[in-house]
């Protein structure tokens, strides 16, 4: 099996770990463990670790993303040893540990500003930023080959640490052959590596070309990271939610990514993180959430969840200030649901999966209708995108069909199928 067939039959679990819990600490994440273990996760990401700096810092706390030292932990959390026995502890229970790396700035009182003020990148003679309200940090320049090697030295530090992989903060603004020069320097160490790329919003690379600035599309990313964002879809799918846009126009550019990607293409189908609403807020119906919700399981690519997605959150933890989010269980059958939505995507189908195509129902609004073939299965997946029952009309045959996500059998009768919950048939 490859690299990205293994991939599509998992999940990724995102923490910031400050506001994960009440205490915020690598301890108190290492309790969670066993929860996460039951939950089904293969991955576990952590937002930054690292000290955050003082200078022109946001909010009380301040970012993780604006870095003083990347070779230390910030004491908030915890020390070296406990972070140690967290990748640990995760390892044992089979979790694989993803760190958030931020290459393309470092915050304002970093201990390179004075230890090393080349790498920077200048305005004017000073100290600069290329993003306007990025004002707590400042840029690198990776035109620079002693500043690429400093951060690939980084990168083997934390590879030497024991981290199986990295999520790599605004990817498409550093240059393509340093990520290449990098990957080939970690996968030396660890071949097993994963690469997963935020990329950014199509308008933010056009915005980012137009004033002058490298930005590299999710086509060009694919030539080195094993995974990327989907947000060249989801401000689309927002649009929907929003009432601003057609359901067609998200579905053709979800569709649009099968021919425009390698073969082998993964995208991570998120429906929040830390830096977009929680999905529970925008969409307040519950039905429509589970449908939205297990869609974004079904799709091939790696499910993913921002911790506190499975309790139903709807407050998304405040990135510059001590803003513990609620672990608690409040809703025990959508907490079943995701975990039965992660374990579904375990299954070899999704490794195996040749052909996936978006059928189209003009006549029929608000429904996903989509076909996943493999060399010997094919599933046909249903989302009811409203919140009432509905007659669904399909192309299937007449017969009795089970449901991966219930685990019942779905009967259809004259060509209709009666739809409320989403459904996952097995069709041959």
């Amino acid at each position: 099996m490859t690299k990205s067939q293994r991939l599509k039959q998992q999940t990724i679990y995102q923490v910031f770990v400050r506001n994960h819990t009440k205490e915020g600490t690598f301890l108190s994440l290492l309790k969670d463990l066993p929860r996460l273990k039951k939950l089904g996760i293969q991955w576990l990401y952590l937002l930054p670790i690292h000290p955050i700096g003082q200078l022109a810092r946001k909010g009380k706390v301040g970012s993780p993303y604006s870095i003083q030292d990347y070779y230390q932990i910030d004491p908030s959390l915890g020390t070296s040893d406990d972070l140690k026995t967290l990748i640990q502890e995760a390892h044992r229970l089979g979790i694989q540990m993803m760190m958030d790396i931020v290459f393309n700035h470092t915050a304002r009182d970093a201990s390179w500003v004075k230890q090393h003020p080349e790498y920077y990148y200048y305005k004017d003679g000073k100290l600069a930023n290329r993003i306007g309200d990025w004002s707590d940090i400042a840029d690198l320049d990776l035109s620079r080959q002693d500043v690429r090697k400093a951060l690939i030295d980084v990168l083997m530090f934390w590879t030497q640490f024991g981290f199986d992989g990295y999520r790599c903060d605004v990817a498409p603004l550093l240059p393509i052959d340093f990520w290449r020069q990098a990957k080939a320097t970690i996968n030396s160490m660890n071949p097993n590596t994963v690469w997963l790329s935020e990329s950014v919003h199509p308008h933010f690379i056009q915005y980012l070309r137009g004033e002058g600035y490298a930005a590299h599309s999710d086509a060009e990313m694919y030539q080195v990271f094993d995974m990327l964002y989907d947000y060249d879809v989801h401000e689309f799918l927002t649009h929907y939610l929003e009432g601003k846009g057609e359901l067609s126009t998200y579905l053709r550019m979800v569709q649009a990514q099968g021919y425009i990607y390698p073969a082998e293409y993964v995208k991570v189908h998120f429906l929040e993180n830390h830096d977009v609403q929680r999905i529970h807020q925008v969409v307040g119906q519950p039905m429509l959430l589970r449908n939205l919700t297990a869609w974004s399981f079904f799709q091939p690519g790696i499910g993913f969840l921002y911790a506190g997605q499975e309790m139903l959150a709807t407050r998304l933890p405040n990135l510059f200030e001590k803003d513990p989010i609620d672990l608690t269980i409040k809703n025990p059958e959508f907490y079943a649901f995701i975990t039965r939505l992660v374990q579904v995507k375990t299954m070899p189908y999704f490794a195996a999966t040749r052909k996936f195509i978006i059928n189209e129902h003009p006549l029929q609004s608000h429904l996903i209708e989509a076909t996943l073939t493999t060399p010997t299965n094919q599933l046909v997946g249903y989302f009811n995108l409203t919140k009432d029952q509905r007659k669904v009309y399909t192309s299937l045959k007449d017969g009795t069909y089970l449901d991966l996500i219930s685990q019942q059998k779905i009967t259809i009768h004259q060509g209709i199928l009666n739809l409320l919950e989403p459904l996952i048939l097995v069709v041959s």
